[in-house]
Order: C-alpha cells, then sequence, then structure tokens
C-alpha cells in the first residue's frame, strides 16, 4: 500500500506532541493498543487482544517518518526494533500518513 506523507518536515517535538496525548490506537492490520504511558521518549502499551506490553522509541518512528518513502512495516525495522506494525499504525492514527487511492 502506498501512502502520502501530510507534514513531511514536521519536527520532533511537535510530532511528540501529537503522539504523546494518545490513549490508543490501532495497528495497520487491526490490531488494537491501548498506551500505559508516555515517558522519557518512549510509549509504553498493551495489545488488547494478548496483554502483551511493548515499549516503543517515538524518536524512531519520527526518524522512519522523516526518512521512508516507502512505508512497509518491514521498513521500520532499523528504526523501531519489534514494533513496526504499531509504528505505522500511529502514524495513521495521527493523520501524518493517509493511504493513496
Amino acid at each position: 500500500m502506498k501512502y502520502t506523507k501530510t507534514n513531511p518536515t514536521i519536527t520532533y517535538v511537535d510530532f511528540y506532541k501529537l503522539a504523546s496525548p494518545v490513549k490508543h490506537f490501532k495497528s495497520l492490520t487491526g490490531k488494537e493498543y491501548d498506551v500505559i504511558s508516555v515517558k522519557n521518549d518512549i510509549m509504553t502499551f498493551v495489545r488488547k487482544a494478548t496483554g502483551e506490553i511493548w515499549s516503543m522509541d517515538l524518536k524512531g518512528v519520527h526518524q522512519a517518518y522523516l526518512e521512508l518513502t516507502d512505508f512497509k512495516t518491514a521498513n521500520f525495522k532499523t528504526y523501531v526494533p519489534r514494533t513496526h506494525s504499531p509504528a505505522l499504525g500511529l502514524l495513521l492514527y495521527l493523520g501524518l500518513l493517509i493511504k493513496n487511492r
């Protein structure tokens, strides 16, 4: 799937202001996550279906957003280990990526 960036030069400060109040979001595949906390650039969340707790580096998500042109979940691997799908889901939830038609 192809996506368009809605704010391709967003600063980390502005990205953090968007991401830090998020309480829940979904991955690209529809997995639901509830955010537990955002502290020191780390978003901690629980996958509702499994109860598993994950941590994701928001600086990595932001860097991926700035640098990637192809937003396949596998392309997030070098930016956010193990949280590729939630990273993409968060960007979609924040409206920073929109699906091309």
